[in-house]
């Protein structure tokens, strides 16, 4: 009740300075000021909290990723709160020396006030703009908006005190002028001039600045937090996209197993094939018309040439379909591969910008909309991957029965010749030349002939094998690309879309 009589009888103003004072001169003067200890606490009050405005006392802030401005946001942030510090500093420093002045000139520690009050509010025009600007282009008006409104009560406030300062420095000139002395003021001309009301208008702006921070460094630092969230899930997903190589190769394991499978089966098969061959060409060698009738033998071995030449270069075969077969992998390898932008660039793809944007413009549902649909934008990948899974097991059965009907192949060209040698030992018993020669004519008549379907059999088996090999990369590539399709014009937009509603309406948007 005190207070409030303060402000209504005069009287009771010496009353109040006994109460209220710390005893010590102030001012520049040798008296002591009623309400100046009070506008100290204050100061100091004010001086505290200032001191957690600076880059240091922020939210602690590393960022590893350029994309998005992260890295400007926190520079932006921290220097707001750094200068915002060092101004306030100023203004205590200053304010405190004028408070707690026993001499000097009045005047000069006035002044000293006021132009760290103009500093800082020249600060504020040269700032705020600047720091509006260059956040509007990175994330939106959000946190401009709630800059420009600390700042615009901050230098209302500021504008108060500058007045009420130099009100304060009026009113202790009139005083001095009319005492004629800094030492030697009477109470009843300090108090006619420097009236209570005046100290506590001071004493109420500075706590009203003071009042006023905490919305400042809460703007900052939810600022710096987003931004650092967004980091910490980029380089999450970064480290994702580092695995896809991996897991594309589980993909892969199955049909890897298969096509080793297969080609075990190709390679075992066309060497018994040749093997068989080759052992039963050297019996037949070894039989008599052969070595001692030239021209039989040379018969025997135009009849066998067929088989001989289709034969001859069986490594080079197996070679080509391991070539073939390796060339398959790859290609649904690429197939398998995510190289859609939207989900493997983290600088190009709009559905990752439109979460991360979400999430730094620190919008009012900024949090929670990225909260909301930050892991469906994470599970693409293995979305797109599993959908793969599906398209590439469906060739594994496929592939077996590929090589199980080449074994079939195989298993039959080797009937074409395994008789050669057991009709050839007959006419190698016959004794009589002409009937010797007209044996091996008929059989050479008919295994002629035999060759040419030996050989088409044989490349049947690389032709077939291309043939399937080939419609296996269509069919993956179709199975792959429709589930992809839906996902690029369908899924991706909408989610897109949803995580821009949201940002927007909120909740069940």
């Amino acid at each position: 009740m005190l207070c409030e009589k303060t402000w209504i009888e005069p009287h009771s103003i010496p009353y109040l300075q006994s109460a209220l004072v710390v005893a010590s001169p102030d001012y520049g003067i040798a008296n002591s000021v009623i309400g100046t200890a009070k506008v100290l606490s204050g100061v100091n009050d004010a001086s505290t909290y200032l001191d957690t405005l600076a880059a240091g006392q922020l939210v602690p802030a590393t960022i590893s990723q350029t994309v998005f401005g992260l890295p400007r946001i926190v520079q932006i942030a921290q220097q707001t709160g750094t200068t915002v510090s060092q101004d306030g500093d100023n203004i205590v420093n200053a304010l405190t020396t004028l408070a707690q002045s026993s001499s000097g000139d009045p005047a000069a520690l006035f002044d000293a006030a006021l132009k760290s009050i103009q500093d800082a509010l020249n600060h504020i025009d040269q700032l705020l703009p600047t720091a509006e600007s260059n956040l509007s282009t990175i994330i939106g008006s959000d946190v401009p908006d709630r800059l420009a409104d600390s700042f615009g009560r901050i230098e209302i406030a500021l504008k108060t005190l500058q007045s009420q300062i130099g009100t304060l420095k009026s009113s202790m000139l009139a005083a001095v002028a009319e005492a004629g002395s800094t030492t030697s003021i009477s109470t009843q001309i300090l108090t006619k001039h420097l009236t209570a009301k005046k100290v506590y208008n001071v004493l109420q702006t500075v706590r009203n600045l003071r009042a006023f921070l905490p919305v400042l460094r809460y703007t900052l630092n939810t600022s710096i937090e987003d931004a650092v969230e967004a980091d910490n899930y980029l380089q999450a997903y970064g480290s994702m996209l580092d695995t896809l190589a991996g897991l594309v190769t589980i993909v892969l394991q199955s049909l890897n197993t298969a096509e080793q499978s297969f080609y075990g089966t190709v390679k075992s098969g066309i060497t018994n094939l040749s093997t068989a061959y080759t052992g039963m060409k050297e019996l037949i060698q070894a039989l008599g018309i052969v070595t001692d009738v030239p021209q039989l033998g040379a018969d025997i071995m135009a009849m066998l040439s067929k088989f001989t030449t289709t034969l001859e270069a069986t490594e080079t075969d197996i070679l080509s379909v391991a070539t073939e077969l390796q060339s398959y992998l790859n290609a649904i390898k690429a197939m398998v591969t995510i190289s859609d932008p939207e989900v493997i660039s983290i600088s190009e793809s709009k559905l990752i910008g439109a979460l991360i944007k979400t999430l730094i413009s620190s919008g009012p549902y900024s949090r929670f909309c990225f909260n909301k649909y930050k892991v469906q934008v994470s599970d693409l990948a293995d979305y797109l991957l599993q959908e793969s899974t599906v398209c590439v097991e469906r060739e594994v059965p496929r592939l077996a029965n590929l090589g199980a009907t080449v074994q079939s192949i195989l298993e039959m060209n080797a009937f074409d010749f395994e008789d050669i040698y057991d009709w050839l030992t007959i006419c190698d018993g016959i004794q009589e030349p002409t009937d010797r020669a007209a044996c091996v004519t008929r059989i050479a008549q008919s295994y002629t002939a035999l060759g040419d379907y030996f050989s088409d059999k044989y490349d049947l088996l690389f032709d077939l094998t291309t043939s399937e090999v080939n419609a296996s990369k269509q069919r993956v590539k179709i199975c792959i690309n429709l589930s992809r399709r839906w996902l690029s014009d369908g899924y991706i937009p909408d989610l897109q879309d949803n995580i821009k509603q949201c940002a927007l309406k909120g909740p069940n948007k």
